[in-house]
């Protein structure tokens, strides 16, 4: 129940938002007995319920907030009318079944003690039935030869003038409305208090749960037990009650906060949704990409000692802005079919704890990114170029792989677990074929590969390397990754001309240079040969000093020289290529 709970104990924090639309808001906070829906009909009455105009509602225009019984939340194919707003196949009378559940529906809340001056005209006008013929004249509607509309699922709503400047109005926008259908399903109810799960005090149990929570399973349902035949909870308990009973107000409370949340502040990668979130309504930082100072973009660090004060002045911003005591909840949800929505991943956390979780991650998983700086690459970054498909110079990733592994790594995040070696594993064998990438793409994906690389080492045995060559360094992979780097950079030094240039045979060799580097490399130092003697000599002797440093640092003998090199190659290759000549080594004549 922890997550219903700290949804309930979110919308209470944010219950002065709810029903009321704020700019910069995807979805607003839907007030308990009613949902979020998008319209496609407006419909213009006077106060005697005439017909006024109709039009159109743009896709471009905003959801809106329409009242709902306990039933017709969650309804499906069988028939169930909105009190108010409903698609047209309710609204409209050539559907007799439909409709005259909509006209019990409006005229029981109208006749009530919390009705509304807008109820009146709009069950005079549905039940007057002359709402086809008002729409088709309006030339909103085309009738088929039996006169029924072609499309039946368009969702109408209402507007209501000349009740006074306190009624006239939107009805999907009226405060007084909302609170009298509150008041009236509130008094309707009247079922006996059992003890509320969510809560913990004696309220009137939810019958049924709302759907919708996220857009993209729009019928899936977070809790739901229809089943008294099979295998859902018989064998166990005789009923739902018995497994777990949450009150209408709670359950009502939990959904619409969930809605509004992933509305405004979840991500979806691929068929998983991620949501992260403080229940006091502060502002948090992104569980899935970089950390940044609150209200602004982190600027580009060029040293390591910058990258550092950066991480930790986010670190201090955010602290400062949460307070000690505020908690931070993380959950994924996916559809594992169309009517059931699971939890995959949950967790509570206090800020502090999760603010620091995110700074040791950027701190250990980070690298130079060329002209960027030094960046940690988002966990989206590392699944798309460990496990994507090449084609046409990009990665293109299964959404079901792509939300599993996001998931993977989130957790990682936030639960301080080891970076996964098949992760690493991925990204450095992806690596080891920079070929099939082209122009930023490559950078990308190396960049990522030596991030991850460095992670995984930092994790798993405590080694921290630095992301500036080193000419002490002795571990064999490195100084292949050395060498190969300097072939590639003496082949692309002896192009003149950009139309000159093509793919270099140390990476068209790179993979069999990771698996057998000696062997490979004595073959690339044949092939280099020709492009050395188009060097001019001072550029030429620094390629030639180089790779005889690195040579002298080789085991003079050992089996070990032709044997596969583990992912440290990586950071040499890096570190080697990022380390240019002096200017004056480039300059002079050629022999």
């Amino acid at each position: 129940m922890g997550l219903l709970q700290k949804a309930v104990e979110t919308y209470d924090a944010m219950a002065h938002r709810a029903g009321k639309v704020f700019e910069k808001e995807t979805e607003p906070l839907a007030p308990v007995s009613h949902i979020i829906a998008r319209a496609q009909i407006e419909i213009t009455l006077d106060q005697d319920g005439t017909f006024i105009s109709a039009r159109t509602v743009g896709k471009e225009e905003p959801k809106i907030i329409i009242p709902v019984t306990e039933e017709s939340a969650g309804r499906t194919s069988a028939p169930c009318a909105h009190p108010l707003c409903d698609q047209l196949g309710y609204v409209a009378p050539f559907d007799p079944n439909k409709h005259e559940l909509y006209v019990t529906a409006l005229s029981d809340w109208a006749g009530s003690a919390f009705t509304h001056p807008k109820l009146g005209p709009i069950l005079r006008y549905v039940q007057a039935g002359t709402i086809l013929s008002d729409l088709s004249g309006a030339g909103i509607l085309q009738l088929t030869p039996e006169g029924a509309p072609a499309e039946d699922k368009a969702m109408v709503r209402w507007i209501v003038n000349g009740l006074g400047e306190k009624f006239s109005g939107r009805c999907w926008e009226d405060q007084g409305l909302m609170n009298a259908y509150i008041s009236y399903i509130s008094a309707r109810r009247q079922e006996t208090p059992t003890l509320c799960m969510v809560s913990g005090t004696l309220e009137s149990p939810a019958s049924q749960h709302p759907k919708g929570i996220i857009p993209i399973n729009g019928n899936a349902k977070l809790i739901s037990a229809n089943d008294s035949s099979g295998f859902t909870y018989r064998g166990r308990f005789d009923d739902p009650a018995q497994a777990a009973t949450i009150s209408y107000t709670a359950s009502q409370k939990a959904h619409c906060a969930l809605r509004w949340l992933v509305a405004n502040q979840g991500v979806t990668f691929g068929r998983r949704t991620f949501l992260c979130w403080n229940p006091q309504g502060e502002k948090v930082p992104s569980m899935t990409q970089s950390m940044s100072r609150p209200g602004g973009e982190r600027q580009r660090a060029a040293n390591p000692t910058q990258y550092r004060q950066q991480l930790k002045d986010a670190l201090t911003g955010w602290k400062m802005k949460l307070p000690d005591h505020a908690g931070v909840v993380i959950a994924a949800f996916d559809a594992a079919t169309t009517g059931r929505l699971a939890v995959t991943y949950y967790n509570e956390l206090l800020a502090s704890d999760f603010l620091d979780r995110l700074h040791d991650w950027e701190a250990s998983c980070c690298w130079e990114n060329g002209h960027y700086g030094i960046q940690s690459p988002s966990l989206f970054q590392i699944v798309s170029w460990a496990f994507g498909t090449p084609r046409n110079g990009k990665a293109e990733l299964d959404d079901r792989i792509l939300s599993q592994q996001m998931q993977r790594l989130m957790a990682c995040r936030v639960d301080k677990a080891p970076f996964p070696p098949d992760v690493e594993r991925a990204l450095v064998e992806k690596a080891s074929h920079l070929l099939l990438y082209e122009g930023e793409n490559r950078q990308k994906l190396l960049f990522t590969a030596c991030a991850a690389v460095r992670k995984y080492h930092y994790d798993h045995f405590k080694e921290e390397w630095d992301m500036a060559l080193d000419k002490n360094c002795s571990d064999r992979s490195y100084l292949f990754g050395r060498l190969l780097a300097i072939a590639d950079a003496v082949e692309n030094s002896a192009y003149n001309t950009s139309e000159d240039r093509r793919e270099t045979n140390a990476l068209r060799m790179q993979k069999a240079f990771a698996l057998r580097p000696m062997s490979t490399w004595r073959l690339l130092e044949e092939k280099l040969e020709p492009y050395y003697k188009q060097l001019n000599p001072r550029l030429r002797q620094y390629y030639r000093k180089m790779t005889q440093e690195i040579a002298d640092k080789l085991p003079a003998s050992g089996g070990n020289l032709n044997q596969k090199l583990d992912d440290i190659y990586l950071l040499g290759y890096y570190h080697q290529r990022a380390c240019r000549p002096e200017k004056s080594d480039n300059q002079g004549t050629e022999e």
